[in-house]
């Protein structure tokens, strides 16, 4: 039976949390700066990576200086075991931690609630490496499929770690596997099934035999640079990329007094079918199908929309993509207003799996500096691209956002595609002006009146705590990111927003030049930190209210376990 769904209507769902782990960069704020400053994060394909093959080896790629770092003790996992775990699973798993942290939520809290889990995997490399070097023997056959095989522990890792009960699903759309995580998370949350969700995915570059295979296709760049949209585009970059998303419906989020990053205002998944001659070719019918699809879910016109992250590969099928946008886009779109459209590839490379979620923290990001980066590596654009009749923009140079139009936000989207043949899109917002305004009220305040403030710092080991200290120092430095929040909300959201653990460490301030100067004094901590604040302070100035900020992660442990080679 055919027809058209049925639609209740759009539900917005808040973005509340981000963290990510990217090439060049191990935070979103980190990412930002990347973006802002032009700078292409790829690099050489590191030794410990194929070892045996030949000239793949030599291939470039967005890389993960840390691939193999875990803290296995503080996940309460036997460091043997997490030498054998999925790199992706131990990524995620981290990221899910910040990620909730960064939204202003105590991981420990949602223990026992229906928080649901959706995460993007395609390929298992890990595995491939673990068989190749006849490792598998190591594990017991249960060890063997929980640790390494199925992929269903991606999701499922995180669910026990923080003792969820909501959904849990691992997603394999191919290149669209995280974007579709993401897609069916807002379906979870709008359904009911779910009251708060993580979504995201992951991809590591382990094993030799997908970059074999895609560069005997010829679809790899031989220079190692993504270079969408322009003339001399010729392939795509392999990269590493883990990215976590924290989602809840607005109204929701609003009441709670969350930190509301970006709105999910509507999102669709479709496939090519049979509109195409190949599996594996894109389709124009196909990609704007999801597009008027998602449009139609967000209950906004197309013709609205200020930017979109493209899937942009830096292959031919570019010119594709850019004439669907064009068409769907274009549809009562005024006059001297085009799309402004970029690539986060240009910068990190092809995240694969990961592709989706790195150009939806990009799209937020914008969205919150209402600005567009440029995207790197175009020279001559594309003849196959007819630029005078498109209403779209590649910037080569960081744009800001067109003006708001009275009682609107800006509107962006982001778009995805996978080589069987599944295109997504999805429709954001940024934050409420009501939010905005708040925030913009907070930031015509020199300080707050109430202070001194406690800023409370604790992590689970001396070494820990004393990494905390100076992470705190570099954030609350003149230079530091934390000057653009104010410090009572930096003390509120480290005393109200964050696990206490065995070590902590409390200082006072009135101001961010206070605080700094209070850690600086106590860099040399003794062995066993200091006690919490005065109880009876402490829960003073939790009721206080207050404004969640983006503060310095949790500081890892990290330790490496190396990746297991033949021989």
């Amino acid at each position: 039976m055919t027809g058209t769904p049925h639609r209740a209507g759009p539900v917005p769902i808040a973005v509340i949390g981000m963290a990510c782990r990217l090439p060049g960069a191990d935070s979103p704020e980190a990412l930002w700066d990347l973006l802002d400053n032009g700078t292409d994060a790829t690099g050489p394909l590191p030794r410990d990576r194929f070892a045996g093959t030949t000239d793949d080896a030599r291939l470039r790629g967005g890389f993960l200086d840390a691939v193999d770092a875990f803290d296995a003790d503080f996940f309460g996992i036997a460091e043997d075991e997490a030498a054998l775990i999925d790199p992706q699973q131990r990524l995620l798993l981290t990221t899910a931690w910040e990620a909730l942290e960064d939204s202003g939520t105590l991981p420990g809290s949602l223990a026992g609630t229906r928080t649901a889990v959706y995460a993007g995997q395609s390929h298992g490399d890990h595995w491939d490496r673990l068989r190749d070097a006849g490792a598998e023997d190591r594990l017991d056959p249960l060890g063997s499929l929980a640790g390494t095989q199925q992929r269903s522990l991606l999701a499922g890792r995180i669910s026990y770690a923080f003792g969820l009960h909501g959904p849990s699903v691992t997603v394999d759309t191919g290149q669209a596997s995280s974007l579709t995580a993401v897609h069916l998370a807002c379906l979870s949350l709008r359904a009911g099934e779910a009251t708060l969700a993580l979504a995201g995915g992951a991809n590591t570059v382990l094993a030799p035999a997908a970059t074999q295979l895609f560069g005997r296709a010829g679809v790899l760049a031989p220079d190692g640079r993504c270079k969408f949209g322009d003339a001399a585009a010729d392939g795509f970059v392999r990269s590493d990329g883990v990215g976590m998303v924290v989602l809840k419906p607005l109204e929701r989020a609003l009441a709670d007094g969350d930190r509301i990053r970006a709105v999910l205002l509507g999102s669709a998944v479709g496939n090519d079918g049979a509109t195409k001659e190949r599996l594996t070719d894109p389709s124009r019918t196909g990609q704007r199908l999801a597009m008027r699809w998602a449009y139609e879910d967000a209950g906004v016109s197309p013709g609205d929309v200020d930017y979109v992250e493209a899937h942009g590969t830096g292959t031919r099928i570019d010119a594709v993509e850019l004439g669907a946008l064009s068409e769907v886009l274009g549809e009562g779109r005024p006059a001297g207003r085009p799309v402004l459209v970029g690539s986060v590839k240009t910068n990190i490379g092809h995240c694969e799996a990961a592709a989706g979620v790195a150009g939806l923290i990009k799209t937020v990001l914008c969205l919150e500096h209402r600005a567009v980066p440029a995207s790197l590596h175009l020279k001559e654009p594309s003849p196959l691209v007819d630029w005078d009749r498109l209403p779209l923009v590649v910037p080569t140079t960081t744009r800001p956002l067109p003006p708001r139009r009275p009682g609107r936000p800006h509107l962006a989207a982001v778009n995805g595609q996978s080589i069987s043949g599944v295109n997504v899109h999805m429709v954001l917002a940024s934050a409420p002006e009501s939010v905005r305004e708040d925030e913009r009220e907070d930031e015509r305040e020199d300080e707050r009146a109430d202070g001194p403030w406690p800023l409370v710092l604790s992590a689970p080991t001396a070494d820990q705590l004393a990494a905390l200290v100076r992470a705190y120092l570099a954030h609350l430095a003149p230079d530091g990111p934390g000057r653009r929040d104010h410090a009572r909300d930096i003390c509120w959201t480290a005393a109200t927003r964050r696990t206490r653990h065995h070590h902590t460490l409390t200082v006072r301030g009135d101001s961010h030049s206070a605080l700094h100067q209070a850690l600086a004094d106590r860099c040399d901590l003794p062995s066993g930190g200091a006690p919490d604040p005065d109880p009876a302070e402490a829960a003073a100035f939790a009721a206080l209210p207050g404004r969640v900020v983006t503060l310095p992660p949790h500081p890892w442990r990290g330790r490496r376990h190396p990746l297991i080679t033949t021989g």
